[in-house]
């Protein structure tokens, strides 16, 4: 999961001169210059007071600690599954909801810089797209357009909302209430986070990053005097589960190994041999299966 989301296009730039030049901005306003977008005239929408009151708790289970999980028109479609995080400097959308947008690839921009997550690992994303959003329901109803990157990795969400869509629209949060206000040109307009949503997206991402304990099977077989054919684990299909360091060195290195006794020539059972202390008199009998916990 990337909790923090730095890097992408943004309006300190791509260079390292621009993006100096953007934070030494902000302490010298009357000095240093910004790129002419960052002060284009914007429409003025004529606000009214957008506040918060208790009234507005209801709805909501609390305590809670549950992210903001909101339903968002994108393109022509109702997308659900849309995380705001004020602390992503870009939005993102992830490859399985793009596709779905039915957006074609020519529209994509692949030269795009790689995204930075709070652990300081570098993600690549396929390319970048200008998409509409909007939020509301009309007349109380906003939409803006922005750049969004496309991310090909497994989540629980679809699209991750950044900072750049949530200052163009003027959001304000409420992460108490689950609440996002923002001003249009007939009044204030509202979007309710999905609580039950946003638990079910935790814990989907608690599944997708889990450990899963390898499935192994055991089997018994005489093999008497050392001969009969063994089992080679080269032979068998690699496993997808996740394995310790000390394993795949293993696996990369497997034929410096001796697995069967054809890897070993010249070598006596005599000098060293293992087995199963079974006595031939004892019919196998097959246990029934028992259920366990969980733990």
């Amino acid at each position: 999961m990337i909790s923090t989301i730095s890097g992408g296009p943004t309006l300190a730039g791509p260079s390292n001169r621009s993006v100096k030049q953007y934070v030494c901005a902000a302490h010298y306003p009357q000095v240093f210059g910004i790129e002419a977008n960052r002060h284009r005239k914007v429409p003025k929408v004529g606000w009214e007071p957008i506040t918060f009151c208790e009234e507005e708790e209801e709805g909501i289970i609390y305590p809670h600690d549950d992210p903001m999980i909101i339903r968002a028109e994108i393109g022509d479609y109702d997308v659900g599954r849309v995380l705001i995080d004020t602390g992503s400097s870009v939005n993102v959308t992830f490859a399985d909801a793009f596709r779905g947008l039915g957006i074609a690839d020519n529209m994509v921009n692949r030269q795009i810089t790689p995204l930075l997550s709070f652990s300081g690992d570098l993600v690549q994303p396929v390319g970048s797209v200008s998409l509409p959003i909007a939020f509301g329901v009309f007349p109380r109803k906003t939409m803006t357009y922005d750049q969004f990157l496309i991310v090909d990795c497994p989540t629980a969400y679809n699209v991750i909302v950044g900072q750049t869509v949530l200052t163009r629209v003027k959001a304000h949060l409420s992460p108490h209430m689950l609440l996002m206000k923002f001003p249009t040109s007939n009044g204030t307009g509202i979007v309710r986070g999905d609580q039950l949503s946003a638990q079910t997206c935790y814990a989907t991402a608690l599944k997708s990053v889990a450990p899963k304990p390898p499935m192994e099977a055991m089997s018994v077989r005489e093999v008497p005097n050392g001969s009969g054919h063994i089992d080679d684990p080269r032979e068998e299909t690699p496993t997808p589960l996740t394995q310790p360091a000390e394993e795949l060195e293993m696996v990369h290195h497997a034929e410096v190994f001796a697995w069967s006794y054809d890897d070993m020539p010249g070598i006596s059972p005599d000098v060293i041999s293992h087995k199963l202390s079974i006595s031939p008199v004892y019919k196998p009998v097959r246990q029934k299966r028992r259920s366990y916990d969980a733990e």
